[in-house]
């Protein structure tokens, strides 16, 4: 089970949420060579502007595999809107991490409905510190909308760190610049609305993952 609260939510170059409560629950399994497992991702926007951006509730079914020099993963993920006029729709996602310096990752989603489609890659390096894991990513991608508007490019960089906080829980917090060639951040609310973009945007937050 994973906590955590942040003051921007950033996703494939774009804010989805400005004081954001996050929550996500679940179970996995290992069949044979693989790690079966089921999720669920539920996103609260709070504060004086959660009108802005919309509820979510994720339910995701996926599959996990190392092989040699690589680990993959699969999903199929459920989006859903509580209380808000966008549609559910599902989306499938993969991601390749390479057993190299950096841990190179290739992501890519396609959502069956929408027909939005795009990929990332991201890398960097993790390293220990006492009893903190910090770590530092870059990260790059675009998303191609299935509406035919334009396409966008991204990029990021994170710094964040982790530390044991009890037998089975694991406390840690993050910060995160991103850059997109289109405005998709936003720099003014008013009246439940976002009413000034801009092409770039800084988060950060603290987490708390149970696990047992």
């Amino acid at each position: 089970m994973d906590v955590a609260a942040v003051s921007a939510l950033h996703d494939r170059g774009e804010q989805i949420g400005r004081e954001v409560l996050e929550f996500g629950v679940g179970i996995e399994v290992d069949v044979k060579e693989a790690t079966v497992y089921g999720a669920f991702y539920r996103l609260l926007p709070v504060g004086d502007e959660q009108e802005a951006f919309d509820d979510e509730a994720d339910f995701t079914l996926g599959v996990a595999w190392a092989g040699t020099g690589y680990s993959a993963d699969v999903s199929a993920n459920w989006l859903t809107f509580p209380g808000e006029e966008a549609e559910s729709s599902l989306e499938l996602a993969g991601a390749v991490t390479l057993d190299a310096p950096y841990a190179p990752t290739l992501v890519g989603f396609y959502d069956a409905d929408l027909e939005d489609w795009g990929l990332e890659i991201a890398a960097g390096p993790e390293w220990e510190a006492g009893l903190w894991t910090v770590y530092a990513l870059g990260r790059a991608g675009f998303v191609h909308p299935g509406d035919g508007s334009a396409h966008r490019s991204y990029g990021g960089v994170e710094i964040g760190a982790s530390r044991p906080a009890a037998e089975f829980a694991e406390f840690g917090f993050f910060a995160r610049a991103d850059v997109s060639d289109e405005d998709a951040f936003a720099r003014r609310i008013n009246g439940g609305e976002v009413t000034a973009f801009r092409s770039s945007g800084i988060s950060a937050g603290i987490s708390l993952s149970l696990s047992h």
